[in-house]
């Protein structure tokens, strides 16, 4: 039996206005069959135990999704397997999730039952203490990522009065013929599922695009920092929805309300936006074509703000090194508060309970 494919993607990020989460998309609660919600504290093997789950699916053939952690590289917030229509969540802050069908889908798991609660008296005004030093590290990042975003809108202002639009326009038409070609308007729409393929994470800027294109045509819009593949990304994504296509939207942590990726599984095709801080591995294949979106805008203009731009470019990025290194302060800091909860924490009973999840799941 050959081993499920293995996605992942981010169903959070941290981003200029703060903690933004589109974990809602992580699955159609009214089409799962089961979401079962971990609840217990930093260190009490909710990554781990999802990670387990996950890989002994894979290897028995399912393909999984795994929803990785903005703020930890290392782990996850919730685990996905599309085919059973089953999925797994970390439901503790700052992405709080309760039941909303409880008994008949959603089911809460109480990771908490394999601690020992009088291990953490002598460590109970540490933990306020860790916890309060970890709000004021995001507190900080979102401030350094809300400055950078100002000049990053300064920046795509300029480029804005420097775009050709009806060039864009065309464009755009000329994508979406090619993606969708004379497919018909359907006569219910299809359905659109938001997530990120990329964050602003402790180790600085991480994606999975490579995860989201596995065996699909894949169109590249190169695009360097500053230039926007929203509006044309927006008509695709319209005309798509209209023609009954479901599709998987990858917003920008750094613009969490805008498209950057758009993956039509039903098509086997990814159109990715392709800059400095994302792009895959491979794009010298038969299945990968790139387009240049800088052509769309007229040199001349652009020249005239050469020193603005650079200035902007500089700044921003030292301000987002700044955010970065807050977002893995708050990392240590979360590593020194799991150490209370590791050391009180009972895994052989978490193990049985993981043996227990894969022996249950219909295969």
């Amino acid at each position: 039996m050959s081993e499920g494919i293995i996605r992942h993607m981010y169903p959070g990020g941290n981003t200029p206005i703060g903690f933004f989460s589109y974990y809602p998309y992580i699955i159609d609660r009214k089409k799962a069959k089961r979401i079962y919600i971990l609840k217990g504290g930093p260190g009490t093997g909710k990554s781990t135990l999802m990670r387990k789950v996950g890989l002994g699916l894979a290897k028995k053939g399912l393909n999984v999704e795994f929803m990785h952690c903005s703020s930890d590289n290392n782990s996850l917030d919730g685990v996905v397997i599309p085919d059973l229509g089953i999925a797994m969540v970390d439901g503790t802050a700052p992405h709080i999730v309760d039941p909303v069908y409880p008994g008949a889908v959603d089911e809460i798991i109480n990771l908490g039952q394999y601690w020992n609660e009088e291990g953490f008296e002598d460590s109970r005004q540490e933990i306020i203490a860790v916890n309060s030093k970890i709000k004021s590290h995001f507190a900080t990042a979102y401030r350094y990522l809300r400055a950078a975003s100002a000049l990053q809108e300064d920046t795509e202002s300029i480029y804005e009065e420097a775009l050709d639009k009806g060039r864009e326009n065309l464009f755009s038409r000329k994508l979406i013929l090619l993606v969708l070609g004379d497919r018909p308007p359907a006569g219910t729409p299809g359905d659109q599922r938001c997530l990120f393929a990329s964050a602003i994470t402790p180790r600085g800027f991480s994606d999975y695009l490579d995860s989201l294109c596995i065996n699909h045509k894949i169109i590249r819009l190169s695009a360097p920092a500053g230039i926007s593949t929203h509006r044309i990304l927006e008509a695709l994504k319209y005309e798509s929805l209209l023609r009954g296509l479901d599709i998987e939207t990858f917003f920008c942590p750094m613009s969490p309300h805008r498209i950057e990726h758009i993956v039509i599984p039903e098509l086997s095709v990814s159109i990715i936006t392709a800059n400095e801080y994302h792009d895959i591995s491979v794009m010298d294949n038969e299945n990968c074509s790139t387009y240049f979106v800088n052509e769309l805008y007229e040199k001349e203009k652009l020249e005239r703000f050469s020193k603005q731009l650079g200035f902007n470019r500089l700044y921003a990025e030292a301000l987002l090194e700044r955010a970065i290194e807050s977002i893995a302060s708050a990392k240590a800091s979360h590593d020194e508060l799991e150490k209370h909860y590791i050391k009180n924490m009972d895994f052989n009973g978490l193990s049985q309970l993981r043996d227990h999840f894969l022996e249950q799941f219909p295969l």
